[in-house]
């Protein structure tokens, strides 16, 4: 099934180790920045009526 000009290798936990530390990738991700939770008017689409959105009212 593999393709004769693939090259596989199989890693040692130290390669794979050294590997994530050298792109980064050795520590959990920087925190996202925080959401905006600024409220919004409601808004009217192109016939003039309220946009229904999805879990506000009924």
């Amino acid at each position: 099934m593999l393709d004769k000009g693939l090259k596989t290798e199989i890693w040692t936990p130290e390669q794979v180790a050294e590997h994530c530390k050298r792109i980064g990738a050795d520590g959990p991700p920087p925190p996202r920045k925080a959401p905006d939770n600024t409220i919004t008017a409601s808004q009217k689409g192109h016939n003039n009526k309220y946009i229904k959105k999805w879990g506000t009212g009924r």
